[in-house]
């Protein structure tokens, strides 16, 4: 290797003039060098870990190529490009992959050389601009007028009423003529499935992710991953055991939140508790990149709490994580089951001044406790609207749905035509403290 020469891997299966870059980038005095041609994906990654290279070179045809592959080489400080011949389709498989594509002469290796090593030096930003496409996002200019929006409901741990807020904002959006998309996103223990009654032979969010993962998830196939409730309400079910959190890789949920946001309506995502980074010292927070990923692209944020001593607590704690977390948004706060029977006289006036003297927030919004109207929807496995629509739990959740969401008219079309695929089985069946005063 030349002194001086940026070491680059080439993993470029399928690229006729493989071999010749290879020959012309390991002349002497080239300012570029190949320190090693990798065979599939994780040859790619191992390579970048070790830190052998700073920057590696890609083709559609890399066996295991995914975006997972693309951010972890990334994470190891390796700059990755794909390369296409001038004219080939796979330069859009590459961008969907969130790759910058170098598109090259197909049969002149000296040019393709030529402009390799100029895209990878940066020596001429004109040409860097001209070959280099940025990472590809799903068609937004046909959706923009009606852009959707991303919903995150996040809580602390204790069951403070996330997955029933979720569904309440998702069903109250449909209602109000939105199309509505609701994520079972919670690593730790999902149970919207349950919930609705919906019975699936495979989990719908993993199914997305990994269409994400390999560049094919767009509108039609996001449609067709979720299950329909209704003709504006689908439900994206997650994993069915805890274990399997690890499927559910943050480099392919942020394509699965892009591909949610570029959809007519609004997307409601069930997230997880847990708020902690992932680094190389805590790989335990990897379980949590679901929901800090969801954060990281939410529009709006709703955090819950349940009204009690413990879970007030709980929440006036997390908040401060959250504002972290997810600095772009101010969240909404809702605090649920709220009741003299833990709290004593004027549960109202005692939340509202505990959330404003110890987190500044002024405005909350608080469910009325209503056991009857949830266990109803427990047992039948329905929604709060379909259960009990004069319940007085009601009324806030489908006032907050309708803020939340920006409800457009009716006439927008309810969600994406799915693409003809194999059916699957899918039914839904029914089933028979320090931080406030002394209660005066």
């Amino acid at each position: 290797m030349s002194a001086g020469a940026l070491p680059v891997l080439l993993a470029a299966p399928g690229l006729a003039m493989e071999p010749d870059l290879v020959a012309r980038l390991g002349r002497p005095g080239s300012p570029v060098t190949v320190v090693r041609r990798c065979v599939d994906a994780v040859d790619v990654v191992g390579a970048c870990a070790a830190g052998t290279a700073r920057a590696a070179v890609i083709s559609a045809a890399l066996p295991r190529l995914s975006r997972e592959t693309v951010a972890r080489a990334r994470e190891a400080g390796v700059t990755v490009y794909g390369i296409a011949a001038e004219g080939d389709t796979s330069a859009a498989h590459l961008s969907a992959l969130g790759v910058s594509v170098v598109r090259v002469p197909g049969g002149d290796p000296d040019a393709a050389t030529e402009s390799l090593i100029r895209v990878l030096l940066g020596a001429d930003s004109s040409q860097e601009r001209e070959t280099v496409a940025s990472p590809a996002r799903l068609d937004e200019a046909a959706v923009a007028p009606h852009r959707g929006r991303l919903v995150v409901v996040w809580g602390p741990h204790g069951a403070p009423g996330r997955t029933s807020t979720a569904i309440a904002l998702a069903d109250e959006a449909a209602r109000a003529g939105v199309p509505a998309l609701l994520v079972d996103a919670d690593t730790y223990g999902g149970a919207i499935a349950s919930r609705l009654g919906i019975l699936d032979d495979v989990s719908g969010l993993v199914v997305a992710c990994r269409q994400a993962d390999v560049g094919e998830l767009d509108g039609a196939s996001l449609a067709a991953s979720a299950r329909s409730l209704s003709t504006r309400f689908r439900v994206l079910t997650g994993i069915a055991r805890a274990e399997r959190w690890s499927e559910l890789r943050p480099a392919a949920l942020a394509r699965l939140w892009e591909a949610c946001r570029a959809t007519p309506g609004v997307c409601v995502a069930d997230v997880g508790f847990g708020l902690e980074l992932p680094d190389a010292m805590m790989p335990a927070g990897r379980r949590d990149g679901a929901t800090m990923s969801a954060l990281a692209a939410a529009d709006e944020v709703v955090a819950v709490g349940v009204a009690d001593p413990v879970g007030i607590e709980r929440l006036l704690q997390g908040l401060a994580d959250l504002t972290e977390a997810a600095p772009q948004v101010r969240p909404r706060v809702v605090v649920t089951r709220v009741r003299s029977g833990s709290l004593g006289r004027r549960p109202e006036e005692q939340v509202r001044d505990a959330l404003r003297r110890h987190a500044g927030v002024m405005d909350p919004i608080l469910v009325p406790d209503d056991p009857s109207a949830y266990d109803a929807c427990l047992r039948e496995a329905r929604t709060l609207a379909e259960c009990a629509p004069r319940s007085a739990a009601r009324t806030p959740l489908r006032r907050l749905a309708t803020a939340v969401a920006q409800a457009r008219p009716p006439r927008l079309e309810a969600c994406p035509t799915p693409r003809p695929s194999t059916p699957q089985r899918s039914t839904r069946a029914s089933r028979d403290s320090s931080w406030i005063g002394a209660a005066s």
